[in-house]
C-alpha cells in the first residue's frame, strides 16, 4: 500500500431552522479498499483533525474533519435538506483517495441522477443508497443498459 494522503473537508452536520420546518443532515463515509463502507466518525485512527464550524441553520452542530486515506479508498460526502413540505433533496459526492471529486449524484423527488463524473463510479452511489436505505424510485446514474 502506498503512502496515505490527507483529505480535508468532510463535513458532518445536523441542524434545523428556528421554526423547525427545515432540516439539514450531512455525513461522511469512507469506502475502504479492503474493508467496505464505514462511517468516518467511527474510524478514530483515520481522523487527523476536527474543526467546529457554523451550522447551516440556527439549532444544531457542524464539524469539518481532516481524514487520512490510503490508495484505493473512496470518501463519500452526503448532504440532504428536508423542507417544510416534507420534500427531501440533496447530493452524494464521491472523492478518490487524493481528495479529487470523481462523481456527484443529485437526489430530488426520489430520483438519483448523475451530475458530474464518469458512470464507472455509479456502483458506489448504488452501494451507499442501499446501505443507508435511501428511498429511490428511479436512477439515472449513467450505467443503465440502453434499450
Amino acid at each position: 500500500m502506498s503512502q496515505g494522503t490527507i483529505v480535508d473537508g468532510v463535513v458532518f452536520e445536523e441542524s434545523k431552522s428556528r421554526s423547525g420546518k427545515h432540516i439539514v443532515r450531512k455525513l461522511g463515509l469512507i469506502l475502504l479498499h479492503n474493508n467496505g463502507l464505514k462511517n468516518v466518525m467511527k474510524l478514530k485512527d483515520r481522523i487527523v483533525k476536527t474543526i467546529e464550524i457554523r451550522p447551516t441553520y440556527s439549532k444544531g452542530w457542524a464539524k469539518r474533519l481532516c481524514i487520512k486515506t490510503n490508495q484505493g479508498d473512496y470518501v463519500i460526502q452526503i448532504a440532504f435538506v428536508k423542507n417544510f413540505l416534507g420534500k427531501v433533496k440533496g447530493y452524494i459526492e464521491v472523492y478518490n483517495y487524493k481528495g479529487e471529486l470523481v462523481y456527484r449524484a443529485v437526489y430530488k423527488d426520489g430520483e438519483l441522477r448523475r451530475s458530474i463524473g464518469e458512470p464507472i463510479y455509479a456502483w458506489i452511489i448504488r452501494l451507499v443508497s442501499q446501505e443507508l436505505r435511501i428511498p429511490v424510485k428511479k436512477t439515472r446514474l449513467g450505467d443503465e443498459k440502453r434499450k
